[in-house]
């Protein structure tokens, strides 16, 4: 799978609705059809392999994660949730395992968010969360709509995205962050997702030639945004509690050495535990921004593009897998996600858990992205477990 949008520094780029993803959903499929799983792809674009159950009328158990990746992105994220739930399906059929209930994997279309924001439509459409048509019309920055896109490489399934009883969602993913690998464990067992908040930001100013025209007077849309990204920057000191902020994209117009900018496109990122802190965080910088575009005679349009709530876990499941690596030999710690997952949706949706094994220095959505096979293989091995356990209740 990592040959397919393969980088030279060894990561993975497969954004969203791309040919690189069509390629590796296209090799997805053949393997779902290898495993003779019931293979449905639903209007998102959102691939299900069902594996039927001793009682197929029951509630399925339901794990997976995602295909595509960040803009020179790691081999690992996302992507392991999708092979580690192939590999337990494969592993049962291999044993000739019948659980009670029927067994359903899945890859959520456009998890990431970095071609088409926001992140986790997919499933985000599928639990109800989203509408359907206004991700549809999303817009990339070519120009290019989600729908002709979603069209274009084949995967507009005929399937209404529209969510259905679950017994039990597992997402099994790298950490992406230092925790787990500072802390010598093997395997952690987050107790839910930190709200996330996306912002656009977009600035006017006056394009003129920069020799002739003074510094006094000028209105620098550039200068502007440079005010309010530092003021970003400094936002979770300011506020003293648990966030982080950042700004991750900028885009800049005309993009020329010899004229002042008159436009400029950023991005805001808030993220807590605390969904009153990020609120009261991002009303400060509101107040802060609209005051810098005051005073530099550059009118500011704010945009929020995405607001997830904070995700707690179902603590019976974060419970198994916390006595699955237990029971495997592996040290586990409770910790919290920090980075969104589709399991924040499912969460709306059905009892749901994640795992997490360790990412090599803390390093991810970077080409360098790394987790050991070994530690991939533990994380497996307590998805195999969880899901049979799940699988297994009346």
């Amino acid at each position: 799978m990592a040959k397919i949008g393969a980088t030279s520094a060894g990561g993975v780029e497969r954004l969203t609705l791309t040919d690189t993803d069509k390629q590796a959903r296209d090799l997805f499929v053949k393997w779902l059809e290898r495993l003779d799983l019931e293979v449905r792809i639903d209007e998102m674009g959102n691939i299900f392999g069902k594996r039927v159950g001793k009682n197929d009328a029951l509630a399925p158990v339901m794990s997976g994660s995602h295909i595509d990746s960040q803009p020179k992105g790691g081999r690992f994220d996302g992507i392991l949730g999708v092979m580690g739930s192939l590999e337990v399906l494969q592993t049962i059929d291999e044993n000739n395992i019948k659980t009670m209930r029927p067994l359903v994997i899945v890859n959520w279309t456009n998890e990431e968010g970095s071609r088409f924001a926001p992140a986790m439509v997919g499933s985000g459409v599928w639990a109800s969360a989203l509408e359907r048509d206004w991700v549809y019309s999303r817009i990339d920055r070519n120009g290019y709509l989600f729908v002709d896109e979603l069209e274009r490489i084949g995967y507009r399934g005929s399937v209404p995205a529209r969510k259905w009883p679950v017994h039990a969602y597992y997402e099994y993913h790298i950490e992406q962050g230092p925790v787990l690998e500072r802390e010598g464990m093997v395997v952690g067992a987050p107790k839910g997702i930190v709200c996330l908040h996306w912002y656009d930001i977009y600035l006017r100013g006056e394009a003129n030639q920069v020799g002739p025209t003074p510094m006094a007077g000028r209105h620098d849309a550039l200068c502007a945004a440079a005010e309010m990204i530092l003021k970003v920057n400094i936002l979770p000191e300011k506020t003293g509690g648990d966030l982080v902020a950042t700004v991750g994209e900028i885009q800049n117009y005309p993009n020329s050495r010899n004229i002042i900018p008159d436009k400029i496109h950023f991005t805001v990122d808030i993220r807590s535990w605390d969904d009153r802190l990020a609120q009261q965080a991002w009303n400060s910088l509101r107040n802060s921004f609209e005051e810098i575009a005051d005073r530099r005679g550059c009118p500011i349009r704010i945009e929020e593009t995405w607001r997830v709530a904070h995700s707690r876990f179902d603590a019976q499941l974060v419970q198994r897998v916390l006595d699955a690596a237990q029971d495997l030999g592996y040290p586990a710690l409770r910790m919290v996600s920090g980075a969104g997952h589709d399991a924040s949706y499912m969460n709306q949706v059905a009892p749901t858990a994640m795992i997490f094994v360790p990412s090599i220095g803390g390093r991810s959505h970077v080409e360098v992205e790394n987790t050991l096979w070994t530690d991939c293989e533990a994380g497996a091995n307590v998805l195999l477990r969880s899901i049979l356990k799940s699988a297994a209740e009346a």
